[in-house]
């Protein structure tokens, strides 16, 4: 008996199956990792959002592309130098960006070689030399103010001397006026740093503890619960449940009009209770700072801006930095915002009365400067508590004691930013390398993290 022979396509396709079966029994991908760089490159650089979308969506599980369409303006998109390594779970490869000639390095890593969705896809700019790093900020600077997507103050130094400062776009559009190096600034919660720093003053003098409850020091606080289980060192860390003032917030225009103290703000918030119990979470907490601020005039009889004139600014040499009156802000750069889904316009309506203990003030670049080189050099608190101030506490998101505390593949840093309609500003200290970076925009945010991202993953770290 004659066997009839199987047609040639057929025998083709089911030799192509079983031998997917076996590549996938042992373990190789039914997407490699390569067509997965080829197919995120294309869509990369193309800026198309909507094919962005769906990448994000196939092998990452979500469509936010923030990240993606912000690198993709910075870098001007990337060519592949090469693959480093290629294994089934992992793939790094080595990228040149367009706009500027920087090493990215991206990492391909996926959970499982059967699937197409990956765990990560992460790429970032490699360390380069000091003046290659420099000339990439402000390359980038440079395209943004063009943009009309950046206006403000660059600077950075480097054992004491400055490597850059550079002003870029209008303090006042209507007036045409330009921001200049000596440009005041709204630093919004970067204050926060000068409270911290008066509490830790306080507690070096013995008239602190930080494990104090709150209540200690404000004898006549109106919750008692927030009174006795909140303590010192738990809003320093945003860890009381105390959670937002009420005034800074566009829907907040009527509190606004009728607080003019840091009392008022207390009477505002003061009846309620912590919202989760005190130590247990981290919640950012603007009203915390402010009990902190209440502290400091409590324990020391004077109002909380002259305690901070007196033992901050003056003796950093801050000669720029207070807390302005709303009416008074005349050279102050004013803030303009689309937050609220307008067209560009000033955002000083949102301002309150008065800067507060959460942040609020105006400050220069050459002052945050300053205040770094004071912080150093143990002039505002000593050394050991400036350690325990800037401690990076991995578990709490980088939230220090009054400072953010990070590091990006072990190079550790520490400072504060700050955002609000119309502000974007970030104080960063690299105390390897002694290297202050500071960026102070009248934009909104987070046009200053981008920058200062800019420079971190390209400066030196030796």
């Amino acid at each position: 008996m004659t066997r009839c022979a199987m047609p040639v396509s057929l025998a083709v396709r089911i030799g192509v199956a079983l031998a997917t079966l076996l590549l996938t029994a042992a373990g190789a991908p039914l997407e490699p990792n390569a067509e997965i760089l080829k197919n995120w490159l294309s869509t990369f650089n193309s800026g198309d959002s909507k094919g962005l979308e769906e990448f994000q969506e196939r092998y990452l599980g979500d469509s936010d592309i923030r990240f993606a369409r912000d690198s993709r303006e910075e870098s001007g998109g990337f060519d592949l130098i090469r693959i480093e390594s290629d294994e089934p779970l992992k793939l790094t490869a080595l990228l040149r960006e367009r706009n500027f000639p920087s090493i990215w390095r991206l990492t391909i890593a996926r959970e499982d070689v059967n699937a197409p969705k990956l765990r990560t896809l992460r790429y970032q700019a490699l360390p380069m030399t000091q003046s290659e790093a420099l000339a990439s900020l402000t390359g980038f600077a440079d395209r943004l103010a063009a943009a009309d997507e950046f206006s403000g103050v660059i600077a950075v130094s480097q054992h004491g001397r400055l490597l850059l400062k550079r002003a870029w776009g209008l303090a006042d559009r209507e007036r045409g006026t330009p921001v200049k190096l000596d440009t005041p600034f709204l630093f919004a919660s970067q204050g926060k740093m000068f409270t911290a720093v008066a509490v830790f003053q306080l507690v070096e003098k013995g008239r602190v503890s930080l494990d104090d409850p709150i209540g200690k020091y404000l004898t006549d606080y109106p919750n008692a619960e927030m009174a006795r289980k909140v303590t010192v060192r738990e809003l320093l860390g945003h860890q009381g449940g105390t959670g937002d003032m009420g005034i800074l917030e566009p829907g907040d225009a009527d509190n606004r009009a009728r607080v003019h103290s840091i009392n008022d703000i207390i009477k505002l918030n003061g009846l309620r209770g912590p919202a989760f119990e005190p130590g247990t979470r981290v919640d950012y907490s603007n009203y915390g700072y402010l009990l902190l601020g209440a502290l400091v005039e409590r324990v020391t009889g004077e109002s909380y801006y002259d305690y901070v004139e007196r033992h901050i600014f003056r003796i950093a040499g801050m000669a720029h930095t207070s807390y302005p009156l709303r009416q008074n802000m005349r050279r102050i750069a004013i803030g303009y915002t689309t937050d609220d889904g307008k067209p560009l316009h000033r955002s000083t309506d949102w301002l309150p009365w008065r800067g507060t203990p959460a942040g609020g003030g105006v400050s220069t670049a050459e002052d945050m400067l300053r205040f770094i080189a004071a912080l150093n050099a143990g002039k505002l608190i000593s050394h050991e508590m400036l350690a325990i101030a800037t401690a990076r506490q991995p578990h709490r998101h980088g939230f220090a004691y009054g400072f953010i505390s990070s590091a990006v593949d072990g190079f550790p840093y520490w400072g504060h930013g700050g955002g609000a309609p119309g502000n974007s500003l970030v104080l960063d200290y690299y105390p390897v390398t002694d290297t202050t970076f500071i960026c102070m925009s009248n934009r909104d945010p987070i046009v200053c993290d981008r920058l200062a991202f800019n420079y971190l993953f390209r400066a030196p770290r030796t």
